[in-house]
């Protein structure tokens, strides 16, 4: 009997957009593979997918355990950020793996032994790489099997350096027609091309692959103004097609026929789909400028800046370990598994970096400003902070610690650090050095903002509200009034080849409608960190001020703001028992009183570590002696706010993997004069949760 596979790759940054990618095409796809429990589906969520649902929206993560459980889904392990490995380091691609393992065993209670190839390239030397990371198979593109002498869909073997991977033929043209079926309800190349390779001699020693992206299935559309519902529909039929051939079986790949051949050394190659954008403008991640993936990789500027940027944190957490400092460092280095890192600082320093390699050696994607890859430089804090730790010392001191070209003054009494920026006046990052706890930080949400230093808090704007599915229903009937028809190759013309065309010239029916709705608002924030003052005069609008000036004074650091120039806010930072201690005062230079209202805003994320595999319920706002904060529920830590004046109100927001609290204080000055107050942010321990 012919084996058939089919996987779909799941794959956000962590971002707020995975929430847009959940209600228009994950929900709705997950629901029509579980429609047909027969069918066994191969599935690959990326790490930052995991932990950006489980915060945002972790129905999909339901979904998929359910199915898990069912005995449905099998998931495959892959780099935590779909860097593409061919073009990373063996020590970055390692920990990568591992990470996204344990994010797969904490979430869904899994130990895949397959391994999805991220942007689809191969070179041989991932063989121990993959191996030693627990997995035994993995797909590659049938034009390098090709390239490295394969003719049939054959389950093949590969063996580097002593260790060996099963290889499974990832099918091009199969993906093509799939996907022509899913957007058009058109199911004859697809079953055609089936049939043909069964009735080929040896056919049950075959097993192909449909291997394509999850968001093929609603968001590439939705994108394109197409309402998902009709994607899910021919799906659904095409898969109830699917169920009544006897001649094939769908299954899991870790469940698939035996390898009947080896092909040692496999050709190198990359991704087909990466060259044919490269060559054809307009088409999804077209790049100018370069010949293929090869010359992309040798000639881009962002490649070349980035992979200065992660050789440099890559080294610094090596030295910080006491790893051996290897005699190259490229993609094509010789291969040696990298230790275990104890450390809980230097394994969030590690998490920090992984997750900002996201798609790295993808085209189409990231660059300077790009907080995805920009954002690896918090790996440089967490590695000092893991330094401190390790020599505790006591007193504060100036340093760039993060390498963003801006100063940070440490503050530190040997067990707690915290990195305050004299830019702004905010609390960037504290941390329990004796456990290695982080309460403040959130350095792994990604934000749209255009990264410009880790001292700029994340210049937010509003966007467009945008129409998302309210039902899942595949009965299309209620859409009539969208359906439109359209001449080939449609609206999704750029997603497919022109030869699919050639059989089926036909006019498409699609269901089509505005995605823009009205207004507008504002996205989750993330990366601001705490103590963000904004200060409104006379009813005026909120004003900040980024000023640097600073300076120490014994134990303390003092930061002086002009708001305006007649009005000074000054706030001295300085590390208390159990918490920060900040004094605030402000000062009336003017010749006229002054109505103030400030608002002291702050993102806290007890205990960091704990949130990202838990989401959002590992957090919860409370109520401390009437002081608000936030409390890890799974940890009972919380940070909680205290002022030495009563404030007018104190508001609460959900951001990204962090909750914010927000203080508002009104009173008057007098001219020439003063008013002074401290806030206090404090770690407390509460078992439960009081009411917020």
């Amino acid at each position: 009997m012919f084996s058939l596979a089919l996987l779909f790759h799941f794959n956000q940054p962590l971002t707020e957009f995975a929430e847009t990618a959940s209600h228009v095409c994950y929900r709705g796809l997950l629901r029509v593979l579980r429609r047909h429990p027969r069918l066994k589906f191969n599935l690959h969520i990326s790490g930052t997918l995991v932990h950006a649902l489980n915060w945002l929206d972790p129905e999909p993560l339901d979904l998929i355990r359910a199915g898990v459980a069912d005995g449905q889904f099998d998931l495959l392990a892959s780099t935590y950020a779909q860097n593409v490995a061919q073009a990373t380091p063996d020590w970055d691609n390692a920990k990568q793996i591992a990470l996204h393992r344990d994010t797969l065993r904490a979430v869904f209670g899994v130990e895949p032994d397959g391994f999805w190839n991220p942007g689809r390239g191969w070179r041989q030397s991932l063989v121990p790489v993959i191996a030693d990371a627990g997995c035994a198979w993995t797909l590659v593109e049938d034009h390098i099997l090709h390239a490295s002498g394969a003719q049939d869909p054959l389950v093949s073997t590969t063996r580097h350096e002593g260790r060996s991977l099963i290889v499974f033929y990832d099918d091009e043209i199969l993906r093509q027609r799939v996907n022509f079926a899913a957007w058009t309800g058109r199911h004859a190349q697809a079953f055609d091309y089936l049939r043909r390779l069964a009735e080929r001699p040896g056919s049950s020693r075959f097993c192909l692959t449909y291997a394509e992206d999850a968001e093929a299935m609603g968001l590439w559309g939705w994108e394109h103004g197409l309402i998902p519902h009709q994607t899910w529909a021919n799906l659904d039929a095409f898969l109830t097609e699917l169920e009544t051939q006897k001649w094939l079986k769908v299954v899991h790949l870790s469940r698939a026929p035996r390898p009947s051949a080896d092909l040692t050394p496999l050709a190198d190659g990359h991704g087909a789909w990466m060259d044919r954008s490269l060559a054809t403008p307009g088409a999804p991640y077209h790049e100018d400028g370069y010949v293929d993936w090869n010359d992309f990789i040798a000639r881009a500027p962002k490649i070349a800046r980035f992979s200065g940027l992660y050789a440099g944190i890559r080294a610094r957490i090596r030295r910080i370990a006491g790893e051996e400092a290897p005699p190259a460092d490229t993609p094509d280095a010789d291969y040696a598994p990298p230790p275990t890192t104890h450390s809980p600082l230097l394994q969030r320093a590690i998490h920090a970096l992984c997750a900002h390699q996201y798609e790295f050696g993808c085209i189409g994607i990231g660059g300077p400003g790009y907080r995805g890859w920009e954002g690896a430089r918090t790996a440089l804090l967490l590695c000092r902070a893991a330094e401190v730790a390790a020599k505790p010392r006591t007193g504060l001191w100036i340093e760039d610690a993060n390498g963003d070209g801006m100063d940070e003054v440490l503050l530190c009494d040997g067990r707690q650090l915290a990195v305050v920026s004299p830019f702004g006046a905010r609390l960037l990052y504290w941390f329990d050095l004796a456990t290695g706890r982080q309460w403040i930080g959130n350095q792994l949400a990604v934000t749209a903002a255009r990264y410009e230093n880790d001292a700029r808090p994340p210049n937010l704007t509003p966007q467009p509200r945008e129409w998302w599915p309210e039902t899942y229903s595949l009965d299309l009937s209620p859409l009539k009034e969208f359906r439109i028809k359209e001449n080939p190759p449609t609206r999704l013309g750029k997603y497919l080849p022109d030869w699919i065309w050639q059989k089926n010239a036909g006019v498409v029916s699609l269901y089509a409608r505005e995605m823009r709705m009205d207004g507008t608002a504002m996205p989750r924030r993330a990366g601001h960190r705490a103590l963000n003052d904004t200060v409104a005069l006379d009813g005026g609008p909120g004003l900040t001020t980024g000023s640097g000036d600073y300076r120490l004074e014994g134990d303390a650091v003092v930061i002086p703001r002009h708001i305006v120039p007649d009005f000074v806010l000054v706030k001295k930072y300085r590390l208390s028992e159990g918490g920060v201690l900040v004094n605030y005062k402000l000062e009336n230079r003017g010749d006229a009183a002054r109505a103030v209202k400030l608002e002291i805003a702050s993102e806290l994320c007890p205990d960091y570590a704990e949130i990202l595999n838990a989401g959002r319920a590992a957090l919860d706002f409370v109520l401390l002696d009437d002081n608000p904060g936030v409390r890890n529920t799974l940890t009972g830590r919380s940070v909680i706010l205290s002022a030495s004046r009563p404030w007018t109100r104190f508001d609460r927001a959900e951001g990204l993997l962090a909750l914010e609290i927000a203080l508002t204080f009104d009173f008057n000055l007098a001219p020439q004069t003063a008013q002074m107050f401290d806030v206090k942010l404090a770690v407390r321990r509460i078992q439960t949760s009081p009411s917020a």
